[in-house]
């Protein structure tokens, strides 16, 4: 499978290319999809890891940064070609991957953990429909890789540790059991989004993640039986308290692939969410106030990003 863009070969710029040889830094041009072309503005963009899972010479999937004149931040992007929408989008099992997010002043966003979910996940009748979560992590990549544990139970435990309330947003509430998620973490929703009000529709959500990174999971803290094995058999868990305190970890769009997909969003220049907030992170900076969802079809590609970008103090 392949990916291309309409044109001669003679009038295409391999973006990676272009990038090596620009430092990453793009001053007053647009990237999308493979082509770049010069815009006049008063911003720049630094384009950050990519990869290519359909085929062909560029990267069809990639994270970016936004800043302006004064260097600030002002968007953080991942970006994903239709054709690379098309391929996940058939794929019957998950697929998984990280990509890093450049680096910008005050802004402490490390990577991208970008996931395809065929069937959804829980909770059932809620979220279990096909959708893509992209995971904006602020923690160390490494940190989060070592949230494992063996088996084939996606969950590595229980949570019991306390979020400082400043840490946590208006209307956010724990996911009930509080599961530990294997690479990821534990993650709190906002329980007045339209799913969870009657005959409210899932079509896209903001998670917060969180995580106590004291936690040593070969030392559990004791175990729980919940009913999450075969045909609803009670499987023995282990739970995590860690020094006692968590903290956010990352933020998650949730996004339908029917909502991706319906004519109502790709006629719209894009649609524009805000988000609650909480007082406080755990490290000060630049954090999004909003979540923004394009298709651009010039480029025949789709952009989630994080916008709104305010300053916010640490814990």
């Amino acid at each position: 499978m392949n990916s291309s863009i309409s044109g001669s070969d003679s009038s295409m710029i391999n973006r990676r290319t272009l990038l090596q040889g620009a430092g990453v830094t793009l001053v007053g041009m647009t990237v999308f999809g493979g082509v770049v072309a010069a815009k006049p503005t008063n911003t720049t963009t630094l384009i950050g890891e990519g990869m290519n899972i359909v085929g062909g010479s560029d990267d069809d999937v990639w994270t970016a940064v936004t800043m302006n004149k004064a260097g600030k931040p002002t968007k953080l992007s991942i970006w994903m070609t239709k054709d690379a929408f098309e391929y996940l989008t058939s794929r019957s099992e998950g697929e998984h991957f990280h990509l890093d997010f450049p680096e910008a002043p005050g802004l402490n966003y490390t990577f991208a953990g970008i996931d395809w979910n065929p069937e959804g996940h829980p909770p059932v009748g809620i979220w279990s429909v096909p959708h893509f979560d992209l995971h904006y992590y602020f923690v160390d990549e490494a940190d989060v890789d070592a949230i494992t544990a063996p088996g084939p139970i996606p969950l590595v435990g229980v949570a019991t540790y306390d979020i400082p309330e400043e840490q946590f947003p208006r209307h956010y509430v724990y996911e009930e059991p509080r599961f530990i998620v294997k690479n990821m973490g534990e993650h709190i929703y906002n329980e007045n989004t339209p799913e969870f009000r009657p005959g409210g529709e899932f079509t896209h959500t903001y998670i917060y993640g969180v995580y106590d990174p004291s936690i040593d999971l070969d030392d559990p803290d004791g175990t729980v039986d919940l009913p999450i094995g075969p045909d609803g058999s009670t499987v023995s868990v282990n739970t995590y308290s860690g020094d006692g305190t968590g903290e956010l970890t990352f933020t998650e769009p949730m996004v339908t692939e029917e909502f991706l997909r319906s004519e109502q969003f790709l006629k719209r220049e894009e649609v524009r969410v805000p988000v609650e907030m909480p007082e406080v992170f755990p490290e000060a900076g630049y954090y999004p106030t909003e979540y923004v969802m394009r298709y651009c079809e010039r480029d025949d590609a789709y952009e989630i990003s994080l916008e709104g970008m305010e300053w916010f103090e640490s814990h």
